[in-house]
């Protein structure tokens, strides 16, 4: 589940993306939720698993999902930042700094899905493939 999540998030993260340059700036809020309800279920995911693993892996990966929170905040600020200057000379760059943020999440996700691969290897809940 975590790595369908991860691809999700994945997802959503391209549709803002291709929407951010489309979509009017009341509409950003629509895309942003869609991500922060995508993450909200990354979360779940991991937080199913979370007990099966030793306590000093889970600190590991509730530091990375507190970075994904902090994450979405950011996103949450830089959309806000867009709106507010959807009519000014400063649009562009606002998108940017919120496509970067979106990446950024994107980015962090799948570190998420790493430490969580790896944790499981360790704890042998899971055994890695071989070639």
């Amino acid at each position: 589940m975590v790595y369908h999540n991860v691809m999700e998030m994945v997802k959503v993260v391209v549709q803002l993306k291709n929407d951010v340059n489309t979509l009017p700036a009341s509409e950003y809020v629509t895309v942003v939720k869609s991500v922060g309800m995508t993450l909200r279920c990354l979360i779940r995911s991991v937080d199913d698993i979370l007990p099966t693993l030793h306590k000093s892996i889970r600190t590991e990966i509730e530091g990375t999902q507190k970075l994904l929170n902090k994450d979405l905040a950011e996103l949450i600020s830089k959309m806000r930042l867009a709106q507010q200057n959807a009519v000014t000379s400063l649009k562009d760059e606002c998108k940017k700094q919120m496509l970067a943020v979106a990446h950024t999440l994107a980015m962090d996700s799948k570190n998420l899905l790493d430490a969580v691969d790896q944790a499981r290897v360790r704890a042998s809940v899971a055994k890695p493939t071989t070639p």
